[in-house]
């Protein structure tokens, strides 16, 4: 007997054997136990999932010899040949080669005749997406209501390209994409029977590289038995078949987290001399990314939502507790744009080196909630020092050593022998209810009573006190000025824009404590509007003299060709010296 490739030697005879479809076997188990089939049916899903599988089987439960069973016996005569797909009563049509209105018509036309030894008279019609409008209206009526002994499997990987027309009138199933557990399990129980020793990494490299298809899977399962050898370690056979190991994938992970970038270089080259699709490595390497920040979450997601070997998930786990999810979250949107460029790329290569090396120098980024956590704890522990500072000078009050009394009754001097810095009385503190203290760096509050006039020379140093006091009362009297004093009465003129605010009862409440924190004297605060510079127009008419001079230097020819010559730029307009001091005299500036 010639030789067998692995898809057709081991492809499922019963519905119990098939792999990663349940949903599907169980109905049409049930459907035939309780002789509800239908006449026609739709498998949709990707190649090499069990579509033309789970067809032949079902035209062997509904031709079985021992009779319509959900378990055929695949030993009578009926199921041998549907299983080597020269059977009478089945059949077998390319969707692609049989597309055309002719070949739809003569199939109606034999459609009527009975079948010639079978109980069902059954057409599997594969990639049915490729007939032609007018093929399937003319198969509409027929497919509506065909005879008693006829039945309709259509099989298609696009099923988005068959009318609504069709649809409706099949029983549609829908075939998902096999998980990598059961296909390396698959190929595990394959490979024994092949008296074949495979590693996990290796099968786990295959089911990835399949994609969710058996098919795919089980021909590159044949082509490594092929090249496998005793003395063939698992990279060489990897490297022999073209699949991505995933320590090159790991090695390039690492190195972008680490930062390092002749790492990341290194593994480009390794790459570039295999000959490995810079494409394919980019859809590992983002899987890997996707695979880094699912562990993140947790290992009880881990182990929800990977399908990876126990040693590749401490690996995993590992590289995660390197980095925030953040960051690989950043890295994985990273790799999303960078896999459009590669593939534009006319040097593919240089862009893959390019993309790691972008990577590995983005910045770590931080969740802000660890911030604000962060900033909490440290806040906590100023409190505690503070408030232990406290406690030990209250302590220190405390202890202090009484003076002795003699024996008649006089006090007695206390000899310590302590330094004279311990001899000194412990500084006093500042009031609690007061809010505005003194900060170390700041000007001095004033011990005693100030007059208005003495106010009026320190109201800048009490503006630079309070900036670090309170410092939006600050900006708005940035630019104020005492104006008239009388008795306790004190007015500040601030700008005209801040002169509302500054007038509300809450802020002359602030302004009062502010003022008799530093000046150590309560006054009555006013607040008016401080007077314009400059005479009439005032700063408005500054500003345009400003801007017209600004213009006609711009103009100026010889200011230009300057500019030009030097490749500046214009920052600041000044006087001359001479011109500045005869300015100030109030002298016009001499011609010239």
């Amino acid at each position: 007997m010639s030789y067998l490739v692995i898809a057709r030697k081991w492809r499922p005879q019963t519905f119990e054997e098939l792999v990663g479809q349940p949903h599907v076997t169980r109905t049409l188990g049930n459907a035939i136990r309780s002789n509800r089939v239908a006449h026609a049916y739709l498998f949709t899903g990707a190649r090499g999932v069990g579509k033309t599988s789970v067809a032949r089987i079902l035209a062997k439960a509904l031709n079985c010899e021992t009779g319509i069973t959900p378990i055929p016996c695949n030993v009578c005569s009926n199921c041998i040949e549907i299983t080597q797909g020269n059977a009478v009563d089945v059949l077998e049509i390319d969707g692609a080669s049989n597309r055309g209105i002719d070949n739809i018509r003569e199939l109606r036309e034999t459609v009527r005749y009975r079948p010639a030894k079978s109980r069902y008279k059954i057409y599997i019609i594969d990639e049915v997406h490729m007939l032609t409008t007018e093929a399937f209206n003319a198969l509409l009526k027929t497919l509506e209501e065909p005879p008693e002994h006829v039945i309709f499997i259509f099989a298609t990987t696009e099923p988005h390209k068959i009318p609504s027309t069709i649809l409706s009138r099949c029983q549609r199933f829908d075939f998902r994409r096999i998980p990598a557990r059961l296909l390396v399990e698959h190929l595990k129980a394959i490979s024994e029977k092949e008296q074949a020793n495979l590693s996990d990494p290796v099968l786990y490299a295959i089911a990835r590289e399949a994609d969710g298809s058996m098919r795919d899977a089980q021909s590159l399962l044949e082509q490594m038995l092929s090249f496998s050898r005793e003395d063939l370690t698992d990279e060489e056979v990897l490297d022999v078949l073209g699949v991505i190991d995933r320590s090159t994938v790991h090695r390039a992970g690492k190195a972008v987290i680490e930062g390092d970038a002749r790492a990341c270089l290194d593994v480009v080259d390794d790459l570039y001399r295999r000959g490995i699709d810079n494409r394919r490595f980019c859809r590992q390497l983002c899987d890997h990314f996707r695979n880094l920040l699912v562990m993140s979450f947790g290992p009880g997601e881990a182990e929800k939502r990977l399908d990876l070997p126990g040693e590749e998930k401490n690996l995993l786990a590992q590289e995660a507790g390197k980095t925030t999810a953040e960051t690989l979250y950043l890295y994985f949107q990273t790799i999303l744009k960078g896999e459009e460029d590669i593939r534009r790329s006319t040097v593919p290569k240089i862009a893959l080196e390019m993309l790691l090396l972008r990577m590995a120098q983005l910045p770590r980024l931080e969740a802000l909630q660890g911030l604000i956590d962060k900033l909490s704890v440290m806040e906590r522990a100023v409190k505690a020092e503070r408030a232990a500072g406290g406690e030990v000078r209250a302590l220190s009050e405390e202890v202090r050593p009484l003076p002795a009394q003699s024996p008649g009754g006089e006090p007695r001097p206390v000899k310590n022998d302590a330094p004279a810095a311990a001899k000194m009385p412990p500084p006093e503190e500042p009031d609690a209810e007061d809010e505005f203290d003194c900060g170390a760096d700041q000007p001095v509050p004033s011990p005693g009573d100030t007059t208005p006039e003495e106010a009026a020379e320190r109201w800048p140093s009490f503006l630079s006190w309070l900036a670090v006091k309170d410092p939006i009362l600050a900006a708005k009297l940035s630019q104020s000025q005492i104006g008239s004093v009388s008795g306790d009465s004190v007015e500040v003129q601030v700008l005209e824009v801040f002169e509302g605010q500054l007038k509300e009862p809450q802020t002359l409440s602030k302004i009062s404590d502010a003022g008799r924190a530093f000046f150590g004297r309560t006054w009555q605060w006013t607040v008016g509007k401080k007077p314009s510079d400059g005479g009439p127009g005032g700063p408005r008419k500054a500003k345009k003299v400003k801007t017209a001079t600004k213009r006609s230097v711009m103009e100026h020819p010889v200011v230009l060709q300057a500019l030009e010559i030097l490749g500046g730029e214009l920052v600041d307009i000044r006087r001359p010296k001479s011109e500045e001091a005869e300015h100030r005299k109030g002298r016009p500036p001499s011609e010239g």
